[in-house]
């Protein structure tokens, strides 16, 4: 389902991209022995999360602080798993903050929470997927049902955490992209740092191929089915995470609308400059 034209010839594009890679490369014994074995490893990586979260309590009470270091050493595995190098840019501002990002993929969530000390605010679909909804759930994921008006309700959540000396992360997008851009960004949920005073820490997502192009697997847009998609990723090679931490924002006054609009300027900014960077 394409938001507009501009998604619908970005994905069309996307997968012409896909095809030309896919064009050189052969289904051969060795990719598919890749695919089997990190099928697996990722399937005794998802039920050792659930041993996890029995032993460490999360599946009692969520959000406390001696869960973090096992949640970000379980995202650091499913990072190795699907072959991610991932670089972070910048150290985030001491304390705690309202976290934003880009959104290109599924595979956000391991990377930033391998590497930082977040909590998610997901989608309410992912809350009934299988195995995957459950530990999403233990790892304290806030869920959102989009367009059910619900936005206010979460919004107190956000805010419950933040005034609790929690990090909170949400994607203001909504939805994914190729990447190449941001889309407009949401401005309700910025009500929680307004609110409670609490900055906004903003970070940036960049997925590159051995040609240090945006790679045209990564993103997980348009009409991708998941357990396709996962299989594109498995089974090919190594890709590069760019992740930016940009300097903190403060509230200073600004209203919702405003914060939101800032933040997007900067990071739109910043995005430009990180696509243009050459390792």
């Amino acid at each position: 389902m394409f938001a507009d034209s501009v998604d619908e010839l970005a994905f069309a594009d996307l997968k012409q991209r896909r095809e030309s890679v896919l064009s050189t490369q052969k289904d051969s014994f060795t990719i598919k022995l890749r695919l089997y074995y990190r099928f697996a490893r990722l399937g005794l990586h998802l039920v050792e999360g659930a041993v996890i979260a029995v032993l460490c309590g999360a599946i009692f009470v969520q959000h406390r602080s001696w869960q973090q270091p096992v949640i970000r050493w379980w995202y650091r595995r499913f990072c190795n798993i699907l072959n991610l190098d991932v670089r972070v840019h910048g150290t985030p501002a001491p304390g705690h903050a309202l976290w934003v990002s880009n959104h290109v993929s599924w595979m956000d969530i391991p990377v930033l929470g391998a590497n930082f000390p977040v909590y998610f605010l997901s989608k309410a679909e992912v809350a009934n997927w299988p195995l995957v909804g459950w530990l999403a759930g233990a790892a304290g994921t806030l869920f959102i049902k989009r367009g059910s008006g619900d936005a206010g309700a979460v919004m107190n959540q956000l805010a419950s955490h933040l005034t609790d000396g929690r990090n909170v992360l949400f994607f203001p997008e909504g939805t994914t992209t190729d990447g190449h851009r941001l889309k407009r960004f949401f401005h309700k949920l910025f009500n929680a740092a307004t609110t409670t005073q609490v900055p906004v820490q903003p970070v940036l997502l960049c997925y590159r191929d051995e040609n240090n192009s945006l790679h045209p697997h990564a993103p997980f847009i348009g009409d991708d089915e998941f357990l396709s998609h996962a299989a594109d990723i498995l089974k090919g090679g190594r890709i590069a995470v760019d992740v930016l931490v940009l300097p903190v924002e403060a509230v200073n006054g600004r209203d919702p609308r405003t914060l939101a609009r800032d933040v997007e300027e900067k990071m739109s900014e910043a995005l430009r400059g990180l696509h243009a960077c050459q390792r």
